[in-house]
Protein backbone atom coordinates (compact mmCIF):
# COMPACT_ATOMS: atom_id res chain seq x y z
CA UNK A 1 0.00 0.00 0.00
CA UNK A 2 1.34 3.42 -0.94
CA UNK A 3 1.71 6.06 1.75
CA UNK A 4 -0.59 8.34 -0.22
CA UNK A 5 -3.28 5.83 -1.13
CA UNK A 6 -6.93 6.73 -1.48
CA UNK A 7 -8.90 4.65 1.01
CA UNK A 8 -12.66 4.27 1.32
CA UNK A 9 -14.27 2.71 4.41
CA UNK A 10 -17.90 1.60 4.67
CA UNK A 11 -18.95 2.20 8.27
CA UNK A 12 -21.67 0.18 10.03
CA UNK A 13 -25.25 1.43 10.00
CA UNK A 14 -25.92 1.78 13.74
CA UNK A 15 -24.68 4.31 16.27
CA UNK A 16 -22.98 1.87 18.64
CA UNK A 17 -21.32 -0.15 15.88
CA UNK A 18 -20.00 3.00 14.23
CA UNK A 19 -18.53 4.19 17.52
CA UNK A 20 -16.83 0.81 17.94
CA UNK A 21 -15.45 1.18 14.40
CA UNK A 22 -13.47 4.27 15.43
CA UNK A 23 -10.73 1.96 16.74
CA UNK A 24 -10.37 0.65 13.19
CA UNK A 25 -10.26 4.16 11.71
CA UNK A 26 -7.65 5.51 14.11
CA UNK A 27 -5.48 2.42 13.60
CA UNK A 28 -5.74 2.89 9.84
CA UNK A 29 -4.81 6.55 10.19
CA UNK A 30 -1.82 5.63 12.38
CA UNK A 31 -0.58 3.31 9.65
CA UNK A 32 -1.12 5.81 6.85
CA UNK A 33 -0.93 9.38 8.14
CA UNK A 34 -0.56 10.83 4.63
CA UNK A 35 -3.30 8.86 2.90
CA UNK A 36 -6.77 10.19 2.12
CA UNK A 37 -9.30 8.27 4.24
CA UNK A 38 -12.93 8.78 3.21
CA UNK A 39 -15.90 7.02 4.81
CA UNK A 40 -19.51 6.17 4.07
CA UNK A 41 -21.72 7.02 7.04
CA UNK A 42 -25.44 6.34 7.45
CA UNK A 43 -28.04 9.08 7.56
CA UNK A 44 -29.22 9.66 11.10
CA UNK A 45 -25.82 9.23 12.73
CA UNK A 46 -23.87 11.63 10.52
CA UNK A 47 -23.34 13.85 13.56
CA UNK A 48 -20.56 11.45 14.56
CA UNK A 49 -18.38 13.06 11.91
CA UNK A 50 -17.82 15.89 14.39
CA UNK A 51 -15.80 13.37 16.44
CA UNK A 52 -13.69 12.06 13.53
CA UNK A 53 -11.05 14.66 12.60
CA UNK A 54 -8.89 11.92 11.11
CA UNK A 55 -11.37 11.38 8.24
CA UNK A 56 -10.94 13.46 5.08
CA UNK A 57 -14.40 13.20 3.53
CA UNK A 58 -17.82 11.78 4.40
CA UNK A 59 -20.36 10.28 1.99
CA UNK A 60 -23.88 10.24 3.45
CA UNK A 61 -25.86 7.11 2.62
CA UNK A 62 -29.61 6.69 3.08
CA UNK A 63 -31.63 3.65 2.06
CA UNK A 64 -34.59 5.96 1.46
CA UNK A 65 -32.58 7.99 -1.05
CA UNK A 66 -30.85 4.98 -2.61
CA UNK A 67 -33.30 2.07 -2.24
CA UNK A 68 -32.52 -1.48 -3.25
CA UNK A 69 -30.01 -2.78 -5.75
CA UNK A 70 -30.54 0.09 -8.20
CA UNK A 71 -30.02 2.64 -5.44
CA UNK A 72 -26.85 0.90 -4.33
CA UNK A 73 -25.58 0.94 -7.90
CA UNK A 74 -26.33 4.68 -8.30
CA UNK A 75 -24.62 5.49 -5.02
CA UNK A 76 -21.50 3.51 -5.94
CA UNK A 77 -21.31 5.03 -9.41
CA UNK A 78 -21.66 8.57 -7.99
CA UNK A 79 -18.63 7.97 -5.79
CA UNK A 80 -16.69 6.49 -8.69
CA UNK A 81 -17.31 9.63 -10.75
CA UNK A 82 -15.92 11.79 -7.93
CA UNK A 83 -12.81 9.78 -7.04
CA UNK A 84 -11.00 6.57 -7.77
CA UNK A 85 -10.08 4.53 -4.71
CA UNK A 86 -7.16 2.18 -4.22
CA UNK A 87 -8.75 0.36 -1.28
CA UNK A 88 -12.24 -0.30 0.03
CA UNK A 89 -12.59 -1.66 3.58
CA UNK A 90 -16.07 -3.06 4.21
CA UNK A 91 -16.89 -3.19 7.93
CA UNK A 92 -20.59 -4.26 7.84
CA UNK A 93 -21.33 -7.90 7.17
CA UNK A 94 -24.15 -7.38 4.66
CA UNK A 95 -24.16 -8.33 0.97
CA UNK A 96 -25.25 -4.83 -0.06
CA UNK A 97 -22.28 -3.18 1.66
CA UNK A 98 -19.92 -5.40 -0.37
CA UNK A 99 -21.74 -4.37 -3.55
CA UNK A 100 -21.09 -0.71 -2.76
CA UNK A 101 -17.33 -1.08 -3.13
CA UNK A 102 -17.79 -3.15 -6.27
CA UNK A 103 -20.04 -0.53 -7.89
CA UNK A 104 -17.63 2.22 -6.81
CA UNK A 105 -14.91 0.37 -8.80
CA UNK A 106 -12.43 0.36 -5.94
CA UNK A 107 -9.24 -1.41 -7.00
CA UNK A 108 -8.88 -3.64 -3.95
CA UNK A 109 -11.90 -4.51 -1.85
CA UNK A 110 -11.35 -5.98 1.61
CA UNK A 111 -13.99 -7.71 3.72
CA UNK A 112 -15.11 -10.80 5.60
CA UNK A 113 -16.64 -13.74 3.74
CA UNK A 114 -20.14 -13.46 5.19
CA UNK A 115 -23.54 -13.51 3.45
CA UNK A 116 -22.06 -15.40 0.43
CA UNK A 117 -20.39 -12.20 -0.75
CA UNK A 118 -16.75 -13.28 -0.91
CA UNK A 119 -16.65 -13.09 -4.71
CA UNK A 120 -17.20 -9.31 -4.48
CA UNK A 121 -13.91 -8.83 -2.60
CA UNK A 122 -10.37 -9.05 -3.89
CA UNK A 123 -9.15 -9.72 -0.33
CA UNK A 124 -11.59 -11.88 1.62
CA UNK A 125 -11.12 -13.34 5.07
CA UNK A 126 -12.97 -15.70 7.36
CA UNK A 127 -14.73 -14.02 10.28
CA UNK A 128 -13.54 -15.76 13.48
CA UNK A 129 -16.07 -16.80 16.10
CA UNK A 130 -16.22 -15.31 19.57
CA UNK A 131 -14.65 -11.92 18.91
CA UNK A 132 -15.90 -8.62 20.25
CA UNK A 133 -17.32 -6.33 17.55
CA UNK A 134 -14.30 -3.99 17.88
CA UNK A 135 -12.05 -6.99 17.27
CA UNK A 136 -14.16 -8.08 14.28
CA UNK A 137 -13.28 -4.84 12.55
CA UNK A 138 -9.64 -4.96 13.61
CA UNK A 139 -9.42 -8.52 12.26
CA UNK A 140 -9.65 -7.07 8.74
CA UNK A 141 -6.49 -5.03 9.34
CA UNK A 142 -4.73 -7.96 11.01
CA UNK A 143 -5.34 -10.12 7.94
CA UNK A 144 -4.63 -7.34 5.47
CA UNK A 145 -1.24 -6.48 6.96
CA UNK A 146 -0.39 -10.04 7.95
CA UNK A 147 0.29 -9.09 11.56
CA UNK A 148 -1.51 -8.09 14.73
CA UNK A 149 -2.30 -4.38 14.48
CA UNK A 150 -2.22 -2.41 17.72
CA UNK A 151 -5.22 -0.23 18.40
CA UNK A 152 -6.81 1.99 21.01
CA UNK A 153 -10.26 1.48 22.52
CA UNK A 154 -12.97 3.71 21.02
CA UNK A 155 -12.55 7.31 22.12
CA UNK A 156 -14.49 10.33 20.91
CA UNK A 157 -13.29 13.90 21.31
CA UNK A 158 -15.17 17.04 20.34
CA UNK A 159 -13.87 18.89 17.33
CA UNK A 160 -15.27 22.18 18.59
CA UNK A 161 -17.24 23.53 21.61
CA UNK A 162 -20.92 22.64 21.69
CA UNK A 163 -23.50 25.35 22.21
CA UNK A 164 -25.98 23.44 24.37
CA UNK A 165 -27.41 24.41 27.74
CA UNK A 166 -26.69 21.66 30.25
CA UNK A 167 -28.50 21.08 33.55
CA UNK A 168 -27.00 22.99 36.45
CA UNK A 169 -25.04 20.90 38.96
CA UNK A 170 -24.34 17.18 38.91
CA UNK A 171 -26.67 14.94 36.98
CA UNK A 172 -26.98 11.24 36.16
CA UNK A 173 -28.32 10.11 32.79
CA UNK A 174 -30.86 7.31 32.44
CA UNK A 175 -31.24 5.82 28.97
CA UNK A 176 -34.13 3.36 29.10
CA UNK A 177 -34.42 2.58 25.38
CA UNK A 178 -32.49 0.72 22.73
CA UNK A 179 -33.12 -0.37 19.16
CA UNK A 180 -35.43 -3.38 19.64
CA UNK A 181 -38.29 -3.22 22.20
CA UNK A 182 -36.90 -6.32 23.94
CA UNK A 183 -34.08 -4.14 25.27
CA UNK A 184 -36.25 -1.39 26.76
CA UNK A 185 -36.19 -1.02 30.54
CA UNK A 186 -39.89 -1.25 31.53
CA UNK A 187 -41.36 2.13 32.50
CA UNK A 188 -42.19 1.08 36.08
CA UNK A 189 -38.65 -0.23 36.57
CA UNK A 190 -37.19 2.97 35.12
CA UNK A 191 -39.27 5.05 37.51
CA UNK A 192 -38.04 3.05 40.50
CA UNK A 193 -34.41 3.63 39.40
CA UNK A 194 -35.06 7.36 39.12
CA UNK A 195 -36.57 7.55 42.61
CA UNK A 196 -33.59 5.68 44.05
CA UNK A 197 -31.10 7.94 42.27
CA UNK A 198 -32.81 11.02 43.68
CA UNK A 199 -32.75 9.56 47.17
CA UNK A 200 -29.20 8.26 47.09
CA UNK A 201 -27.31 10.93 45.16
CA UNK A 202 -29.52 14.04 45.39
CA UNK A 203 -28.58 15.08 41.86
CA UNK A 204 -30.54 15.87 38.73
CA UNK A 205 -31.84 13.10 36.45
CA UNK A 206 -31.62 13.46 32.67
CA UNK A 207 -33.63 11.16 30.41
CA UNK A 208 -32.33 10.62 26.88
CA UNK A 209 -33.87 9.04 23.80
CA UNK A 210 -34.23 9.40 20.07
CA UNK A 211 -37.14 11.01 18.19
CA UNK A 212 -38.91 7.64 17.91
CA UNK A 213 -38.58 7.07 21.68
CA UNK A 214 -40.20 10.31 22.86
CA UNK A 215 -43.54 8.66 23.64
CA UNK A 216 -41.96 5.89 25.72
CA UNK A 217 -39.80 8.33 27.71
CA UNK A 218 -42.97 10.35 28.30
CA UNK A 219 -44.57 7.26 29.86
CA UNK A 220 -41.68 7.02 32.30
CA UNK A 221 -41.91 10.70 33.20
CA UNK A 222 -45.68 10.52 33.68
CA UNK A 223 -45.37 7.51 35.99
CA UNK A 224 -43.35 9.55 38.51
CA UNK A 225 -44.87 11.43 41.41
CA UNK A 226 -45.10 15.19 41.02
CA UNK A 227 -42.28 15.83 43.48
CA UNK A 228 -39.82 13.73 41.42
CA UNK A 229 -38.62 16.02 38.66
CA UNK A 230 -36.52 14.95 35.70
CA UNK A 231 -35.01 16.69 32.67
CA UNK A 232 -36.47 15.04 29.59
CA UNK A 233 -34.17 15.46 26.57
CA UNK A 234 -35.72 12.70 24.46
CA UNK A 235 -35.82 13.85 20.85
CA UNK A 236 -34.31 17.22 21.74
CA UNK A 237 -30.62 16.69 21.05
CA UNK A 238 -28.50 16.20 17.97
CA UNK A 239 -25.82 13.51 17.98
CA UNK A 240 -23.19 16.10 18.90
CA UNK A 241 -25.35 17.58 21.67
CA UNK A 242 -26.09 14.12 23.05
CA UNK A 243 -22.36 13.44 23.23
CA UNK A 244 -21.90 16.71 25.13
CA UNK A 245 -24.65 15.76 27.60
CA UNK A 246 -23.08 12.34 28.18
CA UNK A 247 -19.56 13.74 28.47
CA UNK A 248 -20.56 16.10 31.27
CA UNK A 249 -22.69 13.63 33.23
CA UNK A 250 -21.66 12.32 36.62
CA UNK A 251 -22.60 8.83 35.42
CA UNK A 252 -25.06 6.96 33.24
CA UNK A 253 -27.40 4.00 33.70
CA UNK A 254 -28.41 2.53 30.37
CA UNK A 255 -29.59 -0.38 28.33
CA UNK A 256 -27.36 -2.25 25.90
CA UNK A 257 -27.53 0.44 23.22
CA UNK A 258 -25.65 2.92 21.09
CA UNK A 259 -25.83 5.37 23.97
CA UNK A 260 -23.89 2.95 26.16
CA UNK A 261 -21.03 2.97 23.64
CA UNK A 262 -21.33 6.73 23.24
CA UNK A 263 -20.97 7.34 26.98
CA UNK A 264 -18.11 4.87 27.19
CA UNK A 265 -16.25 6.53 24.33
CA UNK A 266 -16.49 10.02 25.85
CA UNK A 267 -15.27 8.74 29.22
CA UNK A 268 -18.44 8.67 31.35
CA UNK A 269 -18.83 6.00 34.09
CA UNK A 270 -21.64 3.76 32.88
CA UNK A 271 -23.71 0.89 34.27
CA UNK A 272 -25.11 -1.21 31.42
CA UNK A 273 -28.16 -3.41 31.91
CA UNK A 274 -27.96 -6.32 29.49
CA UNK A 275 -31.11 -8.22 28.69
CA UNK A 276 -31.54 -9.74 25.26
CA UNK A 277 -28.05 -8.85 24.04
CA UNK A 278 -24.91 -10.97 23.99
CA UNK A 279 -22.70 -9.18 26.48
CA UNK A 280 -19.39 -10.80 25.54
CA UNK A 281 -19.68 -9.60 21.95
CA UNK A 282 -21.06 -6.09 22.25
CA UNK A 283 -20.19 -4.62 25.65
CA UNK A 284 -18.53 -1.17 25.81
CA UNK A 285 -14.83 -1.67 25.20
CA UNK A 286 -13.35 0.62 27.87
CA UNK A 287 -13.66 -1.87 30.73
CA UNK A 288 -12.42 0.39 33.50
CA UNK A 289 -15.34 2.85 33.28
CA UNK A 290 -18.32 0.54 32.82
CA UNK A 291 -19.99 -2.24 34.80
CA UNK A 292 -22.26 -4.85 33.18
CA UNK A 293 -25.31 -6.36 34.83
CA UNK A 294 -27.11 -9.36 33.36
CA UNK A 295 -29.29 -12.12 34.75
CA UNK A 296 -27.84 -15.33 33.37
CA UNK A 297 -30.12 -17.74 35.23
CA UNK A 298 -33.27 -16.95 33.24
CA UNK A 299 -34.24 -19.59 30.69
CA UNK A 300 -34.43 -17.00 27.91
CA UNK A 301 -31.10 -15.18 28.49
CA UNK A 302 -29.45 -14.34 26.26
CA UNK A 303 -31.82 -14.07 23.33
CA UNK A 304 -31.70 -12.17 20.07
CA UNK A 305 -35.39 -11.57 19.65
CA UNK A 306 -36.60 -8.03 19.03
CA UNK A 307 -39.69 -8.69 21.16
CA UNK A 308 -39.81 -10.37 24.58
CA UNK A 309 -41.71 -13.66 24.30
CA UNK A 310 -43.17 -13.01 27.76
CA UNK A 311 -44.07 -9.41 26.94
CA UNK A 312 -42.54 -7.96 30.11
CA UNK A 313 -38.77 -7.72 29.49
CA UNK A 314 -38.19 -9.59 32.75
CA UNK A 315 -34.49 -9.93 31.96
CA UNK A 316 -34.24 -6.19 32.70
CA UNK A 317 -37.02 -5.59 35.21
CA UNK A 318 -35.71 -8.40 37.46
CA UNK A 319 -32.25 -6.85 37.90
CA UNK A 320 -32.36 -5.63 41.49
CA UNK A 321 -31.87 -1.93 42.07
CA UNK A 322 -29.44 -2.69 44.86
CA UNK A 323 -27.17 -4.37 42.29
CA UNK A 324 -27.44 -1.38 39.97
CA UNK A 325 -26.36 1.03 42.69
CA UNK A 326 -23.61 -1.23 43.97
CA UNK A 327 -22.16 -1.13 40.45
CA UNK A 328 -22.62 2.64 40.23
CA UNK A 329 -20.99 3.20 43.62
CA UNK A 330 -18.06 1.07 42.53
CA UNK A 331 -17.57 3.21 39.43
CA UNK A 332 -17.90 6.50 41.25
CA UNK A 333 -15.34 5.50 43.86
Amino acid sequence: MKETSRILVKLPNKLGDTIMATSFLTALRDRFPESAIDVIISKGIEGLKNFMPYVNHFYLFSKATYPGLIGNYKFGREMARQKSYDFYFCLPFSFSSALTGFFARCTRRIGHRTEHRGFLFTDRYRLPDGLHVVEDYMNLLDNFFGEKVTFRPPKLTFGEPVNFKLPEGDYIVLNACSGPPSRFIPAEKSASIIVEVKRKYTCRIVLTGGPNEVEYIGLIENSLKDEVKVINLAGKTSITELGWVLKNAKAMITTDSGNAHFANAVGTPTVVLFGAGLQSRCHPYNDDIFRPLQLLDLECVPCRSEHCKFGDNRCLSSIENIKIFEALDDLLR
